[in-house]
């Protein structure tokens, strides 16, 4: 993407568990009850579990993909 083209796309980007660009789909780490640094391996269990297709409820469609960033 160019400069300035992010915002826009993100506003106009579905980035729920269901949607085409999923973001954040546990939660994060307000929902996990804020734990600090212990809560840092959190995102790398959920994209796992997404990978692995055991996100239950949450379970994005195409799954072949995880980014974790923290």
């Amino acid at each position: 993407m160019k400069k300035g083209e992010v915002g826009p796309w993100y506003e106009s980007t579905d980035t729920t568990y269901k949607g085409s660009f999923p973001v954040n789909t546990d939660g994060g780490q307000l929902s996990g009850g804020q734990p600090g640094l212990a809560g840092g391996f959190r995102h790398v269990i959920e994209g796992s579990r997404q990978i692995m297709g055991r996100a239950g409820p949450r379970q994005v469609p195409k799954n072949d993909l995880a980014m974790v960033n923290g």
